[in-house]
């Protein structure tokens, strides 16, 4: 016993490693920080602040999608954390964890084998389901709505493999699916998947499904159609995105693009990779799925073992599908991007399973013992080569990710001092933004605050006598109308980057004024090897002004790093003193 445990320790640390590292991953590259699509959520926190918020706006459409539930959520966690949309990352995290909880109770109670079988499939299963590849998802909140389709289509087909009473099982399924429904738009694909396979697992045989169980499915039917009417309720296309005659006119891109979506998750972003495994992946499936037909045609019960897991590919492939005629306008590249991997990962995740169960039916045959087992390892040994490649691109990614969310939160604390629209990874024009941001300040929802003066007094924040934030190096006067100035910032108490760099300059009352914020960086190799922190290579920023910008006569020009994290400033070292004459 105690060396069957001791055997059960290395795949334990297997199972809780993603997990871990992921877990990780989200608290140190995250940023809090809202942006792209969710402010569109911050219009709603605006009408909520004007007393005028209506069921119809948390119903409302959004791009193909009514993210009603999902609203409940970030409104609910908005007012509980001061809308720090970490815990809305923390959520996806969450959802994740009960999916793989899910997929090991599916795997306990389809697939044969003892204990450290059970965990072993898990183990690698997780590698997937926590996979940095998603980290689009994962660093942004508003992706609640990609996770929860997928958690409510694992928790119905737990419900529906638990020893219940088929009615209850149908409550919870009608209330899982349409909570899946109205999260994403592809949530709608569990009423066509979960309410079939709850009629084959109620069946002991085929005749049975047509007959005494065919209730089930058509009370499915009538569920996906009554949720569909309300729906697609004065429902509008999306004016950006392409048109489905996109698809038909580009059949080959199409289908290209359809495996480029399958294979991304192990792909690392390269389009050649993501095809080459698309291929691999969905041949594989659709030749178990051959294999298995054969199979149950003389075992039905054998497809109760089977079901779920084709129900989980059919629903990657499904959202692959549709994805592939939705999208391929934008080109078939557009298929690796990192949020569909949440979708796509499943037919990875079914096919391990799936070939699990196919290797332990042929299995009985002993001479094919040995070829099973090489297969195995191959193929392990080739996801895995793969999953790394996949990790370590996503990483830099992530990095990536961090620092241009940093540079654009600095941007929008700085909105009512400088407008730059160019680093504001927002889409919407400036002055909307700058109206809504301030309705969130004064929510408390914007941490740590909007700068509110232009005088730099009020976020100076005495440095550390033993720390040292940067340098203003020089300023030069290029013509008669322009300066350039460079130098070098970073945080060493964070160990990173600065976040911007503000000028400022010396006004007559000898207060210093806030003129420039610069959130472009550098290469500064000389700061990385006297540091030696590889994060501070692009410490160096560099910058250019016109002399209307500034005071005329003799002017001290000071430089500041810019923490997004405390809203302060820290004074870099060396000022600047310039003769500003306009000779115009």
């Amino acid at each position: 016993m105690q060396q069957q445990n001791r055997q059960q320790i290395p795949i334990f640390c297997l199972i809780f490693l993603p997990v871990l590292f992921m877990a990780i991953c989200i608290l140190k590259y995250s940023v809090n920080f809202p942006f792209s699509d969710q402010w569109p959520l911050a219009i709603m926190f605006e009408k909520i602040y004007a007393g005028n918020l209506s069921f119809s706006d948390l119903f409302s459409q959004f791009h193909e999608s009514r993210k009603f539930f999902p609203r409940l959520i970030f409104i609910g966690l908005a007012y509980l954390t001061n809308w720090d949309v970490r815990y809305e990352m923390l959520v996806i995290f969450l959802l994740t964890c009960i999916v793989s909880l899910n997929v090991y109770w599916l795997s306990s109670l389809t697939v044969k084998g003892g204990f450290v079988t059970q965990l072993f499939l898990l183990a690698i299963s997780n590698l997937l389901i926590f996979s940095p590849a998603q980290y689009e998802n994962w660093l942004w909140g508003i992706q609640v709505v990609v996770y929860l389709p997928i958690a409510c289509l694992t928790g119905c087909l737990v419900i529906a493999q638990k020893k219940i009473s088929l009615i209850n099982k149908l409550i919870i399924c009608f209330f899982l699916c349409t909570v899946s429904t109205f999260s994403y738009a592809n949530g709608m694909l569990t009423w066509v998947l979960v309410f079939p396979g709850l009629t084959i697992l109620a069946s002991g045989k085929w005749q049975e499904i047509f007959t005494k169980n065919i209730w089930i499915i058509i009370g499915g039917l009538l569920g996906l159609v009554i949720n569909a009417v309300v729906y697609f309720y004065d429902y509008q296309k999306p004016d950006k995105h392409p048109s489905f005659f996109s698809a038909i006119s580009h059949p080959v891109d199409t289908f290209h693009y359809f495996l480029v979506f399958l294979g991304a998750p192990l792909a690392f972003e390269n389009l050649t990779v993501a095809t080459i495994v698309g291929v691999l992946v969905f041949g594989l499936w659709m030749f178990l799925c051959w294999q298995f037909f054969r199979f149950v045609k003389r075992d039905f019960l054998l497809l109760h073992r089977l079901i779920v897991w084709l129900i989980i590919g059919v629903y990657a492939i499904i959202s692959g599908a549709v994805t592939a005629v939705g999208r391929v306008g934008f080109g078939v590249g557009q298929g690796l991007a990192p949020r569909y991997t949440a979708f796509s990962l499943y037919l990875m995740v079914s096919l391990i399973y799936l070939l699990t169960i196919f290797f332990q039916i042929a299995s009985q045959n002993n001479t094919r013992k040995k070829l099973i087992r090489y297969n195995s390892l191959l193929l392990i040994t080739v996801f895995l080569a793969l999953h790394i490649n996949t990790t370590i691109n996503a990483l830099d990614r992530m990095s990536d990710r961090r620092i241009i969310l940093l540079q654009s939160k600095a941007c929008l604390l700085m909105i009512n001092v400088i407008h730059q629209d160019e680093c504001l990874v927002m889409k919407r024009s400036s002055e909307p933004l700058k109206k809504t941001a301030n309705i969130l300040d004064k929510l408390g929802f914007l941490q740590p605050g909007l700068v509110k003066s232009k005088n730099i007094q009020d976020i100076a924040q005495e440095p550390k006598s033993d720390l040292v934030y940067g340098y203003f190096d020089t300023v030069n006067q290029i013509d008669n109308q322009t300066y350039i100035a460079n130098g070098w910032a970073i945080l060493p108490e964070r160990g990173e980057v600065a976040d911007g760099v503000i000028l400022t300059y010396e006004n007559s009352e000898g207060e210093a004024i806030i003129f420039k914020l610069i959130n472009q960086r550098t290469p500064r190799p000389s700061v990385r090897e006297y540091f030696n922190n590889s994060t501070y290579l692009y410490s160096g920023w560099q910058t250019s002004f016109s002399i209307e910008e500034i005071a005329q006569g003799t002017v001290k020009l000071k430089a500041w790093a810019f923490d997004t994290d405390t809203g302060k400033a820290f004074l870099l070292k060396k000022n600047q003193i310039i003769q500003n004459i306009n000779n115009r």
